[in-house]
């Protein structure tokens, strides 16, 4: 008679504890926020992204360049960084070698500002010279540019979001944190 006691008494129980509901609920409000933050509205990240693509297309420009020197006098528009408020890349060129792609406001959605450390310019084509310095070609001739402060390129994104990209005077190409 004792057995039968102690099997009625250890019988198992349906259901779940108040921490592993508390638990499950905590996790669906996670996942539901995240979710809802890629349904209704774009992420922040659009900005940064453009950014980083921007920098690496401005590196292999600057590395094309590092080893193509430019005439003053009639300046290869593939060698140059084009920057105007649509655009940042380089023209597309017949020689794989010297194309890049370009980031614009008709594919990328997004719109580019620079300022060359004294001045708000529309647009701008930037070349590099054997050392990766930045100049621009002006009455023929070669112009150092970034030496009074960093040239700075803003770029926003199709949500508003905004990011840098800048250059200093001795070329290094990198995300305006240092």
């Amino acid at each position: 008679m004792p057995r039968q006691y102690y099997e009625q008494s250890y019988t198992k129980s349906t259901g779940f504890t108040l921490l592993e509901l508390i638990i499950v609920i905590v996790l669906i409000g996670i996942v539901s926020v995240t979710a809802a933050s890629r349904l209704f509205g774009r992420s922040g990240f659009d900005a940064v992204l453009a950014r980083d693509q921007a920098i690496s297309i401005a590196r292999q420009i600057q590395l094309v360049g590092m080893n193509s020197p430019v005439d003053p006098i009639n300046p290869n528009s593939c060698l140059a960084l084009q920057i105007s408020t649509t655009e940042l890349g380089s023209d597309n060129c017949a020689s794989n070698s010297q194309s890049t792609r370009k980031l614009t406001f008709d594919n990328d959605g997004i719109h580019f500002a620079f300022f060359d450390g004294a001045n708000s310019q529309a647009s701008s084509a930037i070349y590099f010279d054997m050392l990766g310095r930045p100049f621009v070609v002006q009455n023929q001739q070669l112009q150092r540019i970034c030496t009074a402060s960093n040239c700075q390129v803003t770029i926003t994104s199709r949500n508003g979001e905004q990011a840098n990209l800048c250059i200093n005077s001795e070329g290094f190409i990198n995300d305006c944190t240092i």
